[in-house]
């Protein structure tokens, strides 16, 4: 072996071993950023849960409570004449109406939520889809090496080997050069990846950390609202009763 294969050989051991610290540092670090948006996954769920669910249904009770109310106090209204008589009736009308365009604006909010939703179950999926063709190919890439080590272990590492050239070593050798030096300059930019990844997973669990917090206090806030519209039925309720 010549001198200059022998120092060739050397300088790609030793910068296949840094290079290997640093792919090897971005796998560890790739699992941690996906277990900080995993863990997102479970506050978005509570989130949801906390403002989509409990808080939804209670303020949408309350709606109809606190216009029930209303709609009895104007039917316990008494009409001396037949101008009163047109107050109580066309009060009754505006009352179910202002309910109504109320209940109207809201479905459409709903509505482009109930889109959003899908948005985002779609965006898991081609999520999920990604990951298939990802281990799709590890497995195939897998199946390439396996088939390979056979026909290794038939002989052909020792052909290949037996007709071994000064000139063929180093074509390899700067060949491993290059491939080092691309594996490089990709892990670079893998580690951009990651970093922005840590960031937006950070920057998402303080966001819905604080929108669960304010689902919450706004639950208290509908509680108080509801001891409000309870008192209000009772005053309307010892009206019905004389």
């Amino acid at each position: 072996m010549s001198d200059v294969i022998k120092n060739m050989i050397a300088k790609n051991k030793r910068a296949i071993f840094d290079i290997e610290a640093i792919v090897q540092f971005n796998v560890g670090q790739i699992q941690v950023a996906r277990s900080t948006i995993e863990e997102n996954i479970t506050d978005a769920q509570q989130s949801y849960l906390v403002n989509a669910g409990g808080n939804r249904e209670l303020i949408m009770r309350t709606t109809d409570d606190v216009f029930r109310n209303r709609l009895m106090m104007i039917d316990q209204l008494s009409p001396t004449n037949t101008d009163q008589e047109a107050f109580q009736l066309s009060m009754a009308n505006r009352v179910k109406v202002e309910y109504l365009d109320h209940r109207s604006k809201i479905n459409r909010k709903m509505a482009s939520i109930a889109l959003k939703m899908a948005e985002a179950i779609k965006a898991l999926g081609e999520v999920s889809e990604t990951f298939y063709e990802l281990n799709e190919e590890m497995v195939n890439y897998i199946d390439e090496i396996a088939d390979s080590n056979g026909q290794w272990l038939d002989g052909e590492l020792k052909q290949q080997m037996d007709s071994a050239s000064h000139h063929g070593n180093e074509m390899r050798a700067n060949e491993i050069e290059e491939l080092v030096r691309s594996i490089r300059n990709s892990s670079v930019e893998t580690r951009k990846i990651i970093d922005d990844t840590f960031s937006t997973g950070e920057t998402l669990k303080e966001k819905l950390n604080n929108m669960q917090d304010a689902g919450n206090e706004l639950r208290d806030q509908v509680i108080s609202l509801r001891e409000k519209v309870d008192a209000n039925q009772k005053r309307v309720s010892d009206k019905i009763g004389g």
